[in-house]
């Protein structure tokens, strides 16, 4: 069930087409989870600002049922920050990765939960 959100101060009209279905390919493969649980959500146009400036940035939020973990973290890290990089070019020095672990039966789907 990982779920994938970033917020950024990049236009809409910068965000390649493309950029959901990148995240959702590597993702699925960095944390072996199958792409079918996976949920991506940018938003785009945010008021926001990094180190007082108001330059191309992100924060981002990584929550996943297991395969959270120091260092598992940083792949997912240097994994991320490339693509926001390459696809929205934000510098990786202007992006935040915060992760999440969440139990099982703290996530509802289809009528139920993971647990």
């Amino acid at each position: 069930m990982p779920k994938f959100i970033v917020n950024t101060n990049i236009s809409k009209d910068k965000v390649p087409e493309s950029f959901t279905g990148e995240l959702t390919q590597q993702l699925s493969k960095a944390m072996g989870k199958p792409a079918q649980y996976l949920a991506i959500q940018i938003s785009p146009d945010q008021l926001m600002s990094f180190g007082g400036s108001t330059d191309p940035c992100a924060t981002c939020f990584l929550y996943s049922i297991g395969k959270i973990g120091e260092q598992e973290n940083k792949v997912y890290s240097k994994l991320l920050c490339d693509l926001l990089n390459k696809q929205l070019k934000i510098p990786s020095d202007r992006i935040y990765v915060s992760f999440f672990e969440i139990s099982a039966g703290n996530v509802g789907w289809n009528t139920t939960t993971f647990a």
